[in-house]
């Protein structure tokens, strides 16, 4: 109890001090007016260079974050244990964590006389900024931050290679309709490939429609595109979890022959709404004949399908995957369903481990059994653990 008290208090006391580090942050920058988002940053600038104290400087500004989205994000989790990423550059899709509060930061370099450098800040964090100057612009409404970062990635002068893919990131980080149109833009335009390639990641995460899933289809399947763009495209077409596009990420599947792609496409079926239809399909992969995943290297997948099972709530898709366990099936395809139905509601999946940690006839799956419910906050499998320990 004393320990359960212990992490509540230290949790609680890190995002207290998260909030007022957010606070605290904007208060130390050295506010700017202007009549319009631009002119606040020319007036920046000017300000920049005048201080003679200091080289290089910040510009920034505040934008609207779309939501379910975690950038610069720090996490403590139910064991006190902290993880987080500071680089500006990751991001998870997670409501729990999501950071509504961030900040685009231009470095200015005054020997070049140019920003140098791009980064996007979650300013509910303390950052140092490398001890330079930071020139605050505020909070810029969305058309006018929109049309900035476009002019940055749209730009031709010399070496703003990593300004434009950081600009091309801060737009799609926006809570604005227009962002798809600014995305699919930079997709069917010639683009740097790493642009191209952040544009085709994020429109996975736009709204789904027929034009924009046409697209990352044709894409995928053209042999002409990259392979990274194809692999991008896939991951944006599997992050859709229309019924309407079930059959497509079939016949992607069944068409495809590069494995990151097959297995890009299951992980979107394993998505799909309709889940019927997409336990069926998972099923039809997971038991593929012997001979066949003997010819055509495909063991893989049925893992990959198992995996994807373990996702969809259900009793068919949980009774395929108890009697790929019990079965006399392969022990790594064993060893898969056991990871799958780990992540299943816990009221369903302790039994069954507790089952196979008690009665399966294959050491190394009774194990994998034992970790699973090692890693479970709940009685009934500290019970069975102690249980173990008293034989």
């Amino acid at each position: 109890m004393f320990r359960l008290r212990s992490m509540i208090v230290a949790t609680c006391l890190l995002m207290t001090a998260a909030i007022a580090a957010g606070a605290q942050q904007t208060k130390n920058f050295t506010p700017v007016d202007g009549a319009n988002l631009k002119a606040k940053i020319d007036n920046a600038i000017a300000q920049g260079k005048a201080n003679a104290q200091s080289p290089l400087f910040w510009v920034a500004y505040q934008f609207e974050v779309r939501p379910g989205v975690a950038v610069d994000f720090e996490i403590v989790n139910d064991s006190g244990t902290v993880t987080w990423s500071n680089d500006g550059f990751s991001m998870m899709s997670d409501s729990r964590y999501e950071t509504r509060e961030l900040g685009l930061f231009l470095l200015f370099e005054k020997a070049r006389d140019a920003f140098t450098r791009a980064e996007v800040y979650n300013l509910r964090r303390d950052h140092q900024f490398s001890n330079y100057p930071v020139y605050w612009a505020g909070k810029a409404a969305n058309e006018e931050s929109l049309a900035y970062l476009k002019s940055m990635v749209d730009s031709t002068a010399p070496d703003v290679n990593r300004l434009a893919d950081r600009a091309a990131y801060a737009i799609a980080l926006h809570d604005d309709s227009r962002v798809e149109g600014i995305l699919t833009e930079l997709v069917k335009r010639p683009a740097a490939e790493s642009i191209r390639n952040r544009a085709l990641y994020w429109l996975g995460y736009t709204p789904e429609s027929p034009a924009k899933d046409a697209l990352l289809a044709d894409i995928v399947r053209n042999q002409r595109e990259p392979s990274d763009a194809r692999q991008q495209a896939m991951g944006a077409l599997a992050q859709g979890r229309s019924a309407a596009n079930l059959p497509v990420l079939e016949n992607l599947y069944e068409t495809m022959t590069s494995a990151d792609l097959k297995r890009l496409a299951l992980g979107g079926i394993a998505r799909n709404d309709n889940h019927d239809a997409a336990v069926t399909y998972l099923i039809q992969v997971a038991q593929t004949p012997a001979d066949m995943v003997a010819r055509t290297s495909d063991f893989a997948m049925q893992r990959t399908a198992i995996s994807g099972l373990g996702r969809i709530s259900g009793e068919k898709s949980l009774s395929f995957l108890t009697h790929t366990l019990e079965s006399d099936a392969d022990v790594q395809l064993q060893k898969q369903a056991i990871n799958a139905i780990g992540r299943r509601p816990k009221d369903e999946a302790i039994p069954i481990l507790i089952r196979t940690a008690r009665n399966h006839p294959r050491v190394e799956v009774k194990k994998l059994a034992v970790q699973m419910l090692g890693q479970m906050r709940d009685a009934r499998a500290t019970a069975f653990l102690g249980e173990l320990l008293a034989k």
